[in-house]
């Protein structure tokens, strides 16, 4: 198995990012090869023992895609679902589809779950699209690693606090309630930086062709009965 030119960068910054930050996330776009550059930034890092957490019908590739680059790592590879049987001494941690643990204000069972199995361990985060609603989907992910750079801040509330998030007041139904979305883009991404390795299908030379299609609906209402 040969990785391509930014593969093999992206996984060689990745490793080292390990080591000197405690994480690494790679958000790269579908098909770019998150999968094989976080494999092999795994063994450049040094691991042996690897948890690999991914949806339940990705299980069968993610597996695929280890015996094809064949590391010298042991890997373990479970579903989000299953993260509360988890049990074993691993000495890395990668988190596929992060962006599902960034619930927020309160974090998800499953962000709960990895910050336990996480505790003390490097992490490596994969998505396409690390904050697709909004940059406050940052926190929980980062918050189940013992090394985030929002460490000091060890629940969502004291991060907005602190000035990452500018609290918003919507009504929904006739009731108020806090709007927490409207996260300090700028401010988030200087933090994140160090550890952060995007890359996009067009860096990869993908040609993308777009159709779009416009259906239109027609509108009824409904009589009160």
């Amino acid at each position: 198995m040969t990785l391509r030119n930014y593969q093999e960068t992206i996984s060689d910054s990745a490793a080292e990012s390990l080591h000197t930050c405690g994480m690494a996330y790679l958000a790269m776009e579908v098909r770019t090869g998150k999968t094989f550059t976080a494999l092999a930034a795994a063994e450049k890092y040094g691991a042996k023992s690897v948890l690999f957490v991914t949806k339940k019908n990705a299980l069968p590739s993610i597996e695929a895609d280890y015996g094809t680059l064949s590391p010298a790592y042991a890997l373990k590879a479970v579903n989000f679902e299953s993260l509360h049987k988890v049990t074993g001494t691993y000495d890395l941690v990668i988190i596929d589809e992060a962006h599902s643990i960034g619930a927020f204000p309160k974090p998800s069972k499953r962000a709960q779950e990895l910050k336990r199995i996480c505790r003390g361990l490097p992490v490596m985060y994969l998505s396409g699209t690390p904050s697709p609603e909004s940059y406050s989907q940052m926190y929980h992910q980062l918050w189940v690693s013992s090394r985030s750079p929002w460490a000091a801040y060890p629940n969502f509330y004291k991060w907005v606090n602190a000035g990452y998030v500018t609290r918003q007041t919507r009504v929904i139904n006739g009731f108020s309630i806090n709007d927490y979305s409207k996260a300090d883009e700028a401010k988030v991404k200087a933090d994140i930086r160090p550890f952060m390795f995007t890359y996009t299908q067009e860096q990869a030379g993908f040609e993308i062709s777009l159709k779009i299609e416009t259906l239109t609906v027609r509108m009824i209402t409904i009589p009160p009965s």
